[in-house]
């Protein structure tokens, strides 16, 4: 098993314990249904439990990835717990509202500047900002395409946030987010087909399946820090 350096156990530690309390106000904040229209008062309650241990999970992972660039590390874990806010409510309410969307978009890009300049790499800016336009401008040309009846503007407002975060890091790394989400997504549809009887007019939640290609790819890293080595 890979070893961890002494100086890496704090900020874990402080990711845990941060994500989780920051977590747990989402969690409350997600059983109030503030986000659900008025129409959508009457819809089932989901449940949100998973949210906490997903918030307190994911900054560790991201600090096992990228030890060395704790800065990065800080903008992706505020990040993946808005990515995970709007997972749980794509699940809820089939919406990826604007009020998250958005500031998410201009937080992510401001704070992906910063973590590039103290790492003196703006290069990475700029690659992120060319990939959060590009996969932007792609779930948009599928929403234009589907016409409505299949990817949503809300996975196309989603998206640029996606893409800068994960061209940070490489163009193969938005590559292959953008292949585990559908990959996700595709694997879901047939469980619904076969095990639920869904059919053509059934919806699935794209967000989601976004949501968690982009997390996935981000703390793969950190898997190293978990398994042993073959």
């Amino acid at each position: 098993m890979v070893s961890m350096s002494d100086d890496v156990l704090p900020g874990i530690g402080v990711a845990a314990l941060l994500g989780g309390a920051v977590g747990l106000w989402c969690s409350r904040w997600l059983r109030s249904q503030a986000y659900r229209y008025e129409d959508e008062l009457e819809l089932r309650t989901r449940r949100v439990g998973w949210v906490v241990p997903a918030c307190a999970l994911l900054p560790v992972l991201l600090v096992l990835a990228r030890p060395d660039q704790l800065p990065l590390v800080a903008v992706q874990s505020v990040a993946a717990i808005a990515l995970v806010v709007l997972g749980a409510i794509d699940i809820d309410v089939f919406r990826l509202p604007d009020m998250i969307t958005y500031p998410l978009v201009a937080g992510v890009m401001v704070g992906l500047l910063g973590a590039a300049l103290v790492a003196d790499d703006v290069d990475a800016w700029v690659r992120a900002l060319l990939a959060g336009l590009a996969l932007g401008g792609f779930y948009l040309i599928l929403v234009l395409i589907g016409g409505g009846a299949g990817m949503g503007l809300g996975d196309a407002k989603l998206a640029p946030s996606l893409g800068m975060l994960l061209g940070h890091l490489s163009w193969g790394h938005v590559l292959l987010g953008s292949i585990v989400a559908f990959l996700l997504a595709a694997v879901a549809a047939v469980y619904l087909v076969v095990f639920t009887g869904a059919g053509r007019k059934s919806h699935l939640a794209f967000g989601p399946y976004l949501v968690a290609g982009t997390l996935l790819v981000l703390v793969a890293p950190a898997l190293g820090h978990l398994v042993p080595e073959i």
